[in-house]
């Protein structure tokens, strides 16, 4: 691309980025928003369906910016706004930090396993790794504490920088989650490529296991792989107790979603057991759609655009 296509594409990504956050300088409001510590850290449960296996209890972490909150406004509208402004190895290191003294202060959370989303900024930028190892040191959290969750689509198409970073994350002993498993043909060489222990199948398939008897069979032979390999699997978007049903009869070792738990501020309770946080399973109806989307942390990917 030319510099003026480059330059070119920036003023437009950032009329976008202003446009949809209502903020007239994203990056000045993201700064401020960092300086005064707006961010909120909340946790969706990801429960074992066996107590049989003796799973650990797993804890994904998402972010939310205090001024959704009050705005009743959909959250992860400031993601557009951070990757634009090439801050998300900012907020990837906030969540780390802030994790790490969650887990200690709660005496090791009793072993519990926290999933953390990272963009693809923050493992192309060469010296996350060494902060994330610097940071668990600091809190003399082991790094076994952490699962650190990479898109198919990111890692198929990362650069070597990223998959360096990747790698010394795995020697150091941190966990890794492939997500959105099963969607394509690449899960495979995605899982290759990480040596990743766990995956979170796609949640298309997820969902449409009870009502199509060909996502049950994708969903059964995803599960059948990763079991002969040796690798946990996660099945997302889990809304409803017949969907629940289907997994552990296929024998998915993991469920998350709305019908099981919504995101909420980091618990205090941390279940007593491996097998209490199976016998305790909360499953819930899933939120009504204009709920569902109003309480849905997830990121969303900046826009591309072709000069």
């Amino acid at each position: 691309m030319s510099q003026h296509g480059a330059a070119a594409q920036s003023v437009y990504l950032e009329s976008i980025v202003a446009k949809a956050s209502g903020w007239g300088d994203p990056e000045a409001r993201l700064r401020e928003a960092f300086a005064d510590d707006e961010f909120l850290l909340l946790g969706q449960s990801i429960v074992p369906l066996e107590a049989t296996k003796q799973l650990p209890f797993r804890l994904e972490l998402l972010v939310r910016l205090m001024e959704e909150e009050v705005n009743f406004q959909p959250p992860g509208a400031f993601f557009p706004a951070l990757e634009a402004c090439g801050m998300m190895p900012e907020l990837d290191r906030w969540v780390v930090a802030r994790a790490s003294g969650w887990w200690r202060d709660r005496n090791g959370a009793r072993n519990m396993i926290l999933h953390v989303n990272l963009a693809p900024q923050s493992l192309e930028d060469a010296d996350f790794a060494q902060y994330v190892l610097a940071q668990l040191e600091e809190s003399q959290v082991p790094a076994a504490a952490f699962c650190f969750e990479l898109p198919v689509t990111d890692i198929v198409s990362a650069s070597a920088q990223y998959l360096a970073s990747v790698e010394r994350l795995k020697a150091t002993g941190c966990g890794l989650a492939v997500t959105g498993f099963g969607r394509d043909t690449v899960s495979l060489e995605a899982l290759q490529m990480t040596g990743a222990p766990v995956i979170k199948m796609d949640g298309s398939m997820v969902q449409a296991v009870t009502d199509d008897p060909d996502a049950y069979s994708r969903v059964r032979s995803v599960h059948r792989l990763c079991g002969k390999a040796g690798v946990t699997t996660v099945a997302e978007f889990v809304e409803n107790s017949e969907t629940l049903s289907k997994l552990r009869e296929i024998g998915v070792d993991y469920a998350q979603g709305y019908g099981i738990a919504r995101p909420e501020p980091l618990p205090s309770n941390i279940p007593m057991s491996r097998s209490e946080a199976v016998a305790t399973l909360p499953l819930r109806r899933p939120a009504p759609r204009s709920e569902a989307v109003a309480t849905l942390p997830l990121r969303r990917p900046a826009p591309r655009v072709v000069a």
